[in-house]
């Protein structure tokens, strides 16, 4: 069994409900960004907890420009180095690096020095990215990573998750693609000890490999007291260093919510995670990733795994599938005015998801617990729902109760999906909750509920 956390940044100023029942801050701007400086702490505290808890993997997630405090992790790559020198086992993942915001070359060198730095503990996480405001500010501008175009949004991403593999796996790297010309064929680059290394027996490469070489220039460049721009030579490949530690790379991770991007991890042996959805939508997550993993031939990174069978749902001795994300709350070590924070805090989580989509399809909700929230919630038939609390827990988003009730929730989901291993990652915080509430929470799961699931499924 793997056990994890999953830390999205959440604010710690008080929360309130606004007349239209939403979930909003109740502060000023000048405090949210206060706050946020703190989350920034508590984030790597609460990493550097779960290990010493000895939890498995620490995803942090990467979010901007949130204004309402329910989610921020500006650079998970940075806040996790912060982790990685205070720790020894934990497996530091982001969920995930957005993939369409970043220039593919210098995410590769961040994450492999990630994996370098903490001696490869580093999973790496992908994403694409669906809050406009994030990815029109971002992304769109400079690598068409815009939202608003979801087949161009594909197609960058699969773009620079090649130029991502080939940059960690390859001693030189060259690309070209639709959005990307790795170096750009203007690069001028008569560089003289490049050239005397290339042509010594030292180097297993010779000039032509990298570089088209000329000597002696044109009208336009020759006798320029930049030795560099003196001829036309230009770089044609350029290494990347660092490069991982783990070989060839290491394991590879997204959430996973359409079919699509289901189907498209499964195929390029990429891991899961299933993201807050109903326990409904478990299984049929579950059954698209296997049966695209298997139609794909089984696909590893490692070449001594590829093509082999993992275990349903998730297999611990390969570290292959898929994990599952849940609000957990312990009731045991908190009081019901910290509880009745949570509830307020995780219903600010998914006001903010339900703005992007509607909580009816997030939900997976039935005609009658539609009417239900309709009614809860006093709305007319044109308006959508909120996923209020209640139902929250109805649809085991959020875990709560005693230890014994938490575990055999989660005991439940593994037996009604029929995982082979588990692996669950916590979520411990919400809106509204200090970092100390959080580790509180993280700590009461790891002393009370991991070992009786451990006693639990002894095999797993």
């Amino acid at each position: 069994m793997d056990f994890g956390i999953f830390h999205n940044g959440s604010t710690n100023v008080p929360m309130k409900r606004a007349e239209n029942g939403i979930v909003i801050p109740d502060a000023t701007v000048e405090e949210i960004h206060a706050s946020n400086q703190q989350v920034l702490k508590d984030q790597i505290r609460h990493g550097v907890l779960a290990d010493e808890l000895g939890l498995d993997r620490a995803f942090f997630t990467e979010h901007h420009f949130e204004l309402t405090g329910a989610e921020f992790s500006a650079n998970p790559l940075q806040a996790q180095m912060a982790v990685a020198a205070q720790t020894d086992q934990i497996k530091l993942c982001q969920m995930g690096n957005i993939l369409p915001w970043h220039d593919p070359v210098r995410l590769a060198e961040q994450t492999a020095a990630l994996d370098v730095y903490s001696d490869g503990r580093a999973e790496i996480g992908l994403g694409r990215g669906y809050q406009p405001r994030e990815a029109e500010v971002l992304g769109a501008m400079y690598w068409g990573g815009t939202c608003m175009d979801d087949e161009k949004n594909r197609r960058v991403f699969e773009e620079k998750y090649d130029i991502l593999i080939k940059a960690w796996t390859e001693d030189f790297l060259g690309y070209n693609g639709q959005f990307h010309h790795i170096p750009p064929v203007y690069t001028k680059h008569h560089h003289t000890q490049d050239h005397a290394y290339l042509t010594d027996e030292a180097s297993e490469y010779d000039v032509d490999d990298v570089m088209d070489w000329d000597e002696e220039g044109d009208m336009y460049s020759k006798g320029s007291s930049r030795i560099l721009l003196s001829t036309n030579s230009t770089v044609e490949k350029v290494p990347v260093f660092p490069q991982p530690v783990q070989e060839p790379y290491p394991q590879l991770w997204m959430p996973v919510v359409s079919p699509r991007s289901v189907s498209w991890a499964a195929s390029n042996g990429v891991n899961g995670v299933i993201t807050l959805g109903p326990k409904s939508r478990l299984e049929p997550v579950v059954n698209t990733y296997y049966e695209a993993a298997e139609e794909a031939g089984w696909p590893d990174r490692r070449p001594e795994y590829d093509g082999e069978p993992f275990a349903y749902g998730w297999d611990e001795e390969r570290q292959r599938g898929l994990g599952f994300y849940r609000l957990i709350f312990n009731t045991d070590v908190a009081d019901e005015e910290t509880f009745e924070r949570f509830k307020l805090g995780a219903e600010a989580v998914w006001d903010h998801l339900a703005a992007s989509y509607s909580a009816e399809l997030l939900l997976n909700l039935s005609d009658d617990e539609v009417e239900t929230l309709r009614s809860r919630q006093d709305l007319d038939e044109d308006q959508h729902v909120r996923a209020d609390f209640e139902m929250l827990e109805k649809k085991s988003i959020a875990i709560t109760g005693t230890s014994e009730e938490i575990a055999d929730e989660i005991a439940a989901i593994k037996e009604d999906v029929g995982f082979t291993d588990l692996n669950l990652v916590g979520y411990f915080e919400a809106a509204g909750m200090t970092g100390e509430e959080a580790d509180t929470q993280l700590r009461a799961f790891a002393e009370e509920v991991k070992p009786y699931l451990e006693e639990e499924f002894p095999g797993a």
